[in-house]
C-alpha cells in the first residue's frame, strides 16, 4: 500500500475522530460535570494503562520480529497471543484480589471493575493486532475497523444524551462495549493462522528487544498522564475533570503526528533495498510540523471558547490549554520521528529521554501543583514536553547528521507530496 495513501487515509480518519469526538466529548462533559468527568476519566486511565502496557514488551517487538527476523510468522503470532492470554489472567486475578481487600480502586463498584477488566483485555489484544497490521502496512484496514467502533460509541452517546440517560455508568458501559467490539472485529479481520503453543526462543528474543521499547513507551505514556494521576491525589475529581477537558482538546494536535507515525513505521520496515529512509523522514517531519504550527495558531483563540462550549464549570480549562499548547507542539516531534530509531533497532534512544522527561514532569508537578493547582500541572507538562522535543531535534542533528533546516523548513517539493496526500 502506498505511503501517501496510508497517510491520507490516516488524516481522513483522524479528522472524522476530531469532529465527532469533539461533539460527543462536549455532550459527555456537560452531562457528567467536572466531578463525574474526573471520576470516570481516572478509572479509564488506570485500565488503559494496564491494557496498553500489560504485554511487558511483546507488542513493542511485533513489527521488528515480524519483518526483520528469521522466525516463522505463525510461530510468532501464536506465541504472542497465547502469552498475552496468560498475562491477562494473571493481571485480572491480581486486580480482583486487591479490590477485594480494598487496596485498589475501592471507590469504584464491581460493575466498573469488571468493565475495566474488559477494557484492559481489549486494549491488550487490539494493541498487538494493530502492531501486526502496521508491520504489514495494512493501515487502511486498521483504520476502518477502528472507525466502526468509534462511530458506534459516538452514535450511542448522542442517543443516550437525547434520551436524558447519559450518566457515568451508561457512558462507561458504551465505552467498554465499543472497545470490545473493536477487539472482536480486528481479531476476525487479522486472519492469521494459530497454533496452541508458545516458543520460548521467540519470547526471549522479543522481550530482549521489546522490553526496552516497552519501557520507553510506558515512560512516554506516564509522561503525558502523570500530571492527571497527581491532580487526582492532590486536588480531587472535579479539578481533574476540568484538567482532562483542556488536555483532551490540546492533544487533538497529536492526531496528525499519530497519523504519520503508523504510516511512517510501516514504510520504514518495508523500505526498498538501498533506501535509507532519510529523505522520507525529513520531508515527513517538515510537512507535519508546519501543519502542527498552523493548528496551534488556530487553537490559541479557540481555547477561549471552552466555557461557552463545555459550560462555565470548565472555564479554568482556557488557561490550562493556553499553557499546554506550546509544549504539545514540541511533543509532536518525538511522535513523528521516533519510528526512525525503533525501525533501526535502537529503542534505547527513546528510553533515555522518556525516562528523563517523566522524572522532570513528576518533580515539577510535586512542587507546582501545591503552588498553582491545575495551572502548575500544565506548566510542568509544557516544560517537560519542550525538553522532549528539543532532545529529539538534537539527536537527529548531532547523532544522525540532519540539519534543522532539513527537518523544519518546508520547501516547494514538500507541497507536491502534500498534494498527493490530499488526493488519496
Amino acid at each position: 500500500m502506498g505511503y501517501t495513501k496510508n497517510i491520507g487515509h490516516n488524516l481522513f480518519t483522524q479528522i472524522l475522530k476530531i469532529v465527532f469526538g469533539m461533539l460527543t466529548g462536549i455532550l459527555v462533559a456537560r452531562a457528567l460535570g467536572p466531578a463525574g468527568q474526573g471520576y470516570i476519566a481516572y478509572l479509564i486511565l488506570i485500565f488503559t494503562l494496564l491494557g496498553n502496557f500489560g504485554h511487558l514488551g511483546i507488542t513493542s517487538a511485533v513489527a521488528f520480529y515480524q519483518k526483520k527476523s528469521g522466525f516463522d510468522r505463525v510461530a510468532i503470532y501464536s506465541s504472542n497471543v497465547n502469552t498475552l492470554a496468560l498475562m491477562t489472567l494473571a493481571t485480572a486475578g491480581i486486580i480482583v484480589l486487591l479490590r477485594s481487600y480494598g487496596l485498589l480502586l475501592a471507590n469504584y463498584s464491581w460493575f466498573m471493575i469488571v468493565g475495566g477488566l474488559v477494557l484492559m483485555v481489549s486494549y491488550l489484544f487490539i494493541g498487538h493486532h494493530q502492531a501486526w497490521l502496521t508491520g504489514d502496512e495494512k493501515i487502511i484496514l486498521n483504520n476502518q475497523i477502528g472507525l466502526v467502533s468509534f462511530f458506534l460509541k459516538s452514535g450511542t452517546i448522542l442517543l443516550l444524551w437525547l434520551w436524558g440517560v447519559l450518566t457515568v455508568n451508561s457512558f462507561f458501559l458504551i465505552t467498554v462495549v465499543s472497545l470490545l467490539l473493536w477487539f472482536i472485529l480486528i481479531q476476525i479481520k487479522l486472519k492469521e493462522s494459530y497454533l496452541a503453543r508458545i516458543s520460548t526462543r521467540i519470547l526471549k528474543a522479543e522481550f530482549a528487544y521489546g522490553g526496552v521499547a516497552w519501557a520507553s513507551t510506558l515512560f512516554a505514556f506516564l509522561h503525558y498522564r502523570a500530571d492527571q494521576i497527581m491532580i487526582k491525589q492532590y486536588l480531587g475529581s472535579a479539578d481533574l475533570g476540568v484538567y482532562t477537558i483542556a488536555v483532551t482538546i490540546a492533544e487533538l494536535l497529536f492526531l496528525l503526528p499519530l497519523s504519520i507515525n503508523t504510516a511512517l513505521t510501516g514504510r520504514l520496515y518495508n523500505l526498498a533495498e538501498g533506501d535509507s529512509g532519510r529523505t522520507l523522514l525529513a520531508s515527513t517531519t517538515r510537512i507535519c510540523m508546519a501543519i502542527c504550527l498552523a493548528l496551534c495558531l488556530i487553537a490559541i483563540p479557540g481555547s477561549f471558547l471552552i466555557p461557552y462550549v463545555y459550560g462555565k464549570p470548565y472555564a479554568a480549562g482556557t488557561q490550562i490549554m493556553l499553557l499546554l499548547i506550546p509544549g504539545v507542539l514540541f511533543a509532536c516531534i518525538p511522535k513523528i520521528v521516533s519510528p526512525w530509531f525503533f525501525s533501526s533497532g535502537r529503542p534505547k534512544v527513546h528510553l533515555r529521554i522518556t525516562l528523563g522527561c517523566l522524572l522532570i514532569n513528576i518533580i515539577l508537578n510535586f512542587f507546582f501543583i501545591p503552588l498553582w493547582q491545575n495551572l502548575g500541572a500544565a506548566l510542568a507538562s509544557t516544560i517537560s514536553y519542550v525538553c522532549y522535543g528539543l532532545y529529539y531535534l538534537a539527536m537527529l542533528k548531532y547523532g544522525e547528521g540532519f540539519s534543522l533546516k532539513e527537518l523544519l523548513l518546508p520547501g516547494m517539493g514538500d507541497l507536491a507530496l502534500w498534494k498527493r496526500i490530499r488526493k488519496q
